[in-house]
């Protein structure tokens, strides 16, 4: 073979290479973005993908924020379950979704609580397509869906204060299989 034909092997290769390294994998529930949108964050501020969700059967969306006292009553018990959970291995997670006042007021919150959780970003679009969806009338307010973005029950708030960690068992007997 002529190197002209070695080079020309070499680069269609390369540039298959370049291609399936570029090609996305399909997003496992593109319900979630559509709910949530594509980026979360920590109460560090770090970025997070929303496929972080993708593997939980039972997803939390707490509606809360700094400044209203049932909220910073119900945070550190919701933070309690929470624990809970992770430390058992459950399939479950949180997203906090604040009517905090500004961006800074959102975080000290959740440092404050120690929230271990994920949050829309501070004024996000989602926050008013959550609160329409799931007819958000006051906070602060836990919402469970599946993975697949199903409500299972508004009201998480009292299913965590009365049945504790058992709720997660009565929420995963409802979600979509």
């Amino acid at each position: 073979m002529k190197p002209i034909k070695y080079i020309t092997i070499l680069a269609l290769l390369l540039g298959s290479i370049a291609l399936a390294k570029e090609t996305k994998k399909p997003t496992k529930n593109p319900e979630l973005i559509t709910l949530f949108g594509k980026k979360l964050y920590n109460s560090k501020k770090k970025k997070f993908t929303t496929e972080t969700l993708a593997n939980k059967k039972i997803i939390g969306i707490y509606f809360s924020a700094h400044w209203c006292p049932p909220c910073r009553a119900f945070t550190p018990k919701l933070v309690k379950f929470h624990n809970k959970l992770t430390k058992a291995g459950k399939p479950f997670e949180i997203v906090f979704v604040s009517s905090d006042r500004d961006k800074s007021a959102m975080y000290e919150y959740m440092r404050e609580t120690n929230m271990p959780w994920l949050t829309l970003p501070f004024g996000d679009q989602h926050k008013t397509i959550l609160g329409t969806k799931f007819n958000i009338r006051g906070i602060p307010s836990l919402i469970i869906i599946d993975a697949k973005g199903n409500l299972i029950t508004k009201t998480g708030r009292a299913d965590v204060t009365n049945l504790g960690t058992k709720a997660f068992d009565k929420w995963l007997k409802k979600a979509t299989k």
